[in-house]
């Protein structure tokens, strides 16, 4: 079965906990909710701090994962970092371990991260 959710949040700083609320309605095990969750929180985190105006965030629910995407008006684009330098920067490299596969699209001045996360 395939079903698809999408929420408009604020961009401000409740966004990433009304999104584990929306996620955990939709996630039948606490173990798919907390990588769900992680992934989530760091998606929309992103979109907040270096994006503009609402964030949207798609969930779509699929027999073997879950594809989130989180869009908002930005004109940064994804950077993983990896030196050890600094107290963030590194959340991309947090979903990179937990999703099955990421990644981001552009059109215009919207910025759209995805990520798919293997449920059971």
């Amino acid at each position: 079965m395939t079903a698809s959710y999408t929420w408009e949040l604020p961009a401000d700083a409740t966004a990433p906990g009304q999104a584990r609320w929306h996620l955990r309605q939709l996630l039948e095990s606490d173990s798919e909710a907390i990588d769900t969750e992680l992934v989530a929180t760091e998606l929309i985190t992103n979109a907040w701090r270096h994006g503009r105006g609402p964030i949207t965030l798609s969930a779509d629910l699929r027999p073997d994962c879950l594809v989130l995407e989180v869009c908002s008006e930005s004109d940064a684009q994804p950077n993983v970092r990896t030196d050890a330098g600094g107290s963030s920067g590194r959340g991309l490299l947090l979903i990179e371990e937990l999703a099955r596969a990421w990644g981001f699209t552009r059109e215009g001045d919207q910025m759209c991260v995805w990520a798919e996360i293997a449920i059971s």
